[in-house]
């Protein structure tokens, strides 16, 4: 398949940029993280970068993938929504018969280390679905319409509560919220939405049906010292970690908490922990610079867009993104409760950088096709 090379004029590079610097910054940070590199001899740990070399495999898969998405016309795309979402449920049904666990959560499909995570796929198939039903409702604001999309959205999210992954389940509430306010959404559902989240949390927590963990979390979140070797473990390490960058900091592999030995899951849920003691507060504010850079320039994309279908798709994104940076970063300075939201192109993680790198390719698939192309 031959994509017109006029078509490469309007790419934003500025965003492409950006990804492949916070990748590049994600995967030097994984191999901090995991004693895989080191500012001291020996250098490189070979016995210890099997997941700094992974990752770096799987952003080579990836960056091949969203080259492939650049090629195909976002709304050639859209017409397969129904393939592609029937397939991603089949999936997530087969998660739940044959998966395997980790950490507690029955989400992967595969042997051993080696699978794929199909939440993550979920995440885009399910924008691209909305967002093509979504299309053409002249005012979503209608009992049918809100009950079609709510339907759509309820079957993955449901089949991800099984596993159980909250986690991936606040994404798609925030990114789902995203879509239907670009949308039109009557700001009454808006409220009503959140007083029924609230009321839902409430409930939850006074009839015992969250489980002691997710209690722990909620707590240590407003007071991480009432379980420092407990649930407030992370928490507080974090917290430390992040204030261990100073300004501009570079600390060898036995100086760092975030080195493999104090934080768990440093190189995943953990990995702005590892770059913020690593590069301090002016490497964490470039880096936030890049992410805004995404944003800012997305949602110049999706004002621009030649259809419905594609400013919901890229607001989809850019709302999955936003709220995934907010959570990851919120959480490990103390602002966000702890949950396992990965970091975009940062954390470890293959399912979660494909997706990733595949939703940035939609991005840029719709700028690229907003202008008309004179042959």
């Amino acid at each position: 398949m031959k994509m017109n090379r006029k078509l490469f004029k309007y790419l934003d590079y500025s965003i492409l940029f950006s990804v492949i610097a916070i990748a590049i910054l994600g995967t030097i940070s994984i191999g901090f993280a995991t004693n895989a590199i080191s500012f001291q001899p020996p250098y490189i740990n070979l016995s210890a970068s099997r997941t700094f070399i992974t990752q770096i495999i799987w952003f080579i898969i990836a960056s091949a993938a969203g080259f492939y998405i650049l090629i195909i016309d976002y709304n050639v795309i859209g017409g397969y929504y129904k393939i592609l979402y029937v397939g991603i449920n089949i999936l997530l049904l087969l998660v739940l018969l044959v998966g395997s666990e980790r950490n507690g959560a029955k989400a992967w499909l595969g042997v051993g280390s080696l699978g794929i995570q199909p939440s993550e796929f979920a995440k885009i198939i399910t924008i691209i679905t909305l967002a093509k039903i979504m299309e053409d409702m002249e005012n979503i604001n209608t009992p049918k319409n809100l009950g079609k999309i709510a339907l759509y959205a309820l079957i993955p999210i449901g089949l991800i509560q099984l596993q159980p992954d909250t986690g991936t389940n606040l994404i798609f509430a925030m990114t789902i919220l995203g879509m239907l306010f670009v949308a039109g959404l009557d700001l009454k559902f808006i409220y009503g939405g959140l007083i029924a989240a609230i009321s839902g949390v409430l409930v939850l927590w006074n009839f015992d049906i969250l489980e002691p963990y997710q209690k722990n979390r909620i707590l240590v979140f407003f007071k991480p010292e009432l379980d420092r070797l407990g649930s407030g473990y992370n928490a507080m390490l974090a917290k430390m970690a992040v204030g261990s960058g100073k300004f501009f900091s570079l600390f060898s592999s036995s100086d760092a908490l975030s080195g493999g030995k104090f934080i768990p899951e440093a190189h995943t849920d953990f990995i702005f922990t590892v770059f913020a003691e690593r590069w301090g507060f002016l490497g964490s504010v470039i880096l936030l610079a890049l992410y805004f850079n995404i944003i800012f320039k997305g949602i110049k994309i999706a004002r621009t867009s030649k259809d419905k279908f594609g400013t919901y798709v890229v607001f989809g994104v850019l709302s999955m993104f936003t709220f995934q940076i907010l959570q990851n970063i919120g959480m490990d300075i103390g602002l966000m409760p702890i949950t396992g939201i990965p970091l975009p192109f940062m954390s470890y993680g293959g399912s979660s950088l494909l997706t990733s790198v595949v939703s940035i390719s939609l991005i840029l698939n719709v700028g690229m096709r907003r202008q008309k192309i004179n042959f």
